[in-house]
């Protein structure tokens, strides 16, 4: 199914028996991902219980962007879906950048998220020594561009393949959603939240889940041995048996 948001056609899908007791739960793909990157999960929890599922613009069935997006337009659009479905509150599993929209929406609409189970989560702006070098000799070697005395050529071909490929709207989006740090909003979060890290993980690393337990009073951490930033995925049986004891389901 669709729904029209800013222009944009957003797919969505709606699983499980509505007339079943408990709070729905709304799934928040990470970046590249889509609506099916839960799909191990669906065929057993819509048995029990109703679930949403969306595609983030521009991946999976939705639109491409228009125009760039950021941290709190996402949120918009998700809040957009939940108003249409006429769903107060849902409780929330979100994989990395869906981890930041999670973060967002429980920071500024706390009514809406009765409870949240975070893995991978983003939302803290990377500032290791290495990354401060990256962005610094970048921006030294623009300057030497202006001054003709470095090949544009290069430059572009300095930062990642992925980013290097990005259309300007989607490079547009991608320094919005990286550059903006949630650590300010952690303390709005009321809702019970639980964060699984994967003790192999190097996209999130460590610290960022030590940071949002500082700050996030009602929250708790599940570290998964032998697993990365998909530790849903490589342990998904693990994974499914904390959801439901988290959910109570």
């Amino acid at each position: 199914m669709f729904y029209n948001f800013d222009n944009l056609k957003i797919y969505y899908k709606v699983l499980g028996n509505s007339n079943k007791r408990g709070i729905p739960i709304l799934f928040l793909h990470g970046w590249g991902g889509n609506s099916n990157s839960f799909k191990i999960f669906e065929e057993y929890l819509k048995k029990k219980i109703k679930i949403i599922l969306l595609d983030f613009p521009p991946f999976g069935n939705s639109s491409k962007l228009d125009k760039p997006f950021d941290v709190e337009k996402y949120s918009n659009l998700v809040l957009f879906l939940l108003n249409k479905l006429k769903i107060n509150k849902v409780n929330i599993v979100a994989h990395s950048f869906g981890g930041r929209i999670a973060l967002f929406i429980a920071s500024k609409h706390g009514n809406r998220v009765n409870s949240m189970l975070l893995t991978g989560c983003a939302g803290i702006k990377r500032k290791e020594f290495k990354i401060k070098l990256k962005v610094g000799l970048y921006k030294f070697k623009k300057f030497l561009c202006k001054l003709k005395l470095y090949s544009l050529k290069k430059l572009n071909n300095s930062g990642s393949y992925d980013y290097r490929n990005l259309n300007p709207i989607m490079k547009q989006t991608f320094n919005k959603i990286i550059n903006f740090d949630e650590r300010y909003l952690l303390k709005k979060i009321k809702c019970q939240t639980l964060f699984v890290w994967g003790k192999l993980d190097k996209e999130t690393p460590f610290y960022f889940t030590k940071v949002f337990k500082k700050h996030i009073k009602n929250s708790e951490i599940i570290i998964l041995e032998n697993s990365g930033h998909f530790a849903y995925l490589e342990k998904p049986k693990v994974f499914l048996l904390i959801l439901e004891k988290f959910f109570e389901i």
